[in-house]
């Protein structure tokens, strides 16, 4: 969990690959597969490879699972694309309102990639659950698989009258 928790912090693409799978009866990959699921809750988007080095098999796909993953971790979204696809989710789906008041995300840009950074301008703050949905979203729409997406969030600061 640790070095998962690392490679995340670090931002670097991730496949994780589980090695003598064959060994195993079917009730035990069972409850494995529960566990597995539980204690890897903070990335369902790493790509999971059940490998047996001993036999060699599904060796094959790991490399077109890390392909993949580093595929992704290089992902460029263009702006115009970026914000069609911000503005259709936030018209099917916006920001709860808060304090009376409901924030508003004014347009997005992707800051870079390696890994991808995407920064949101916004008229209020944007609460971490919302975050996490339009990451989600990013990730059914544009794919990043194996990838960490990193979502911050600028407030614009309200303009002052000229008096």
């Amino acid at each position: 969990m640790r070095v998962v928790q690392q490679v995340v912090d670090a931002g670097r693409a991730l496949v994780i690959a589980y090695n003598k799978w064959d060994t195993l009866d079917e009730e035990r990959r069972y409850y494995l597969e529960r566990e597995i699921e539980r204690e890897f809750v903070q990335v369902p988007w790493a790509p999971r490879v059940n490998v047996s080095a001993t036999t060699g098999r599904h060796m094959d796909k790991l490399v077109p699972a890390l392909e993949t993953a580093l595929d992704s971790w290089d992902t460029r979204i263009p702006t115009s694309r970026l914000n069609s696809f911000l503005g259709e989710l936030v018209a099917a789906n916006p920001h709860p309102v808060r304090g009376g008041k409901q924030p508003r995300i004014l347009f997005g840009t992707q800051a870079s990639t390696r890994p991808p950074r995407f920064v949101l301008f916004a008229s209020g703050f944007l609460e971490a659950g919302y975050r996490r949905f339009i990451e989600r979203r990013l990730r059914e729409q544009f794919g990043f698989t194996g990838s960490p997406i990193e979502i911050s969030v600028r407030v614009r600061e309200k303009r002052r009258r000229k008096g």
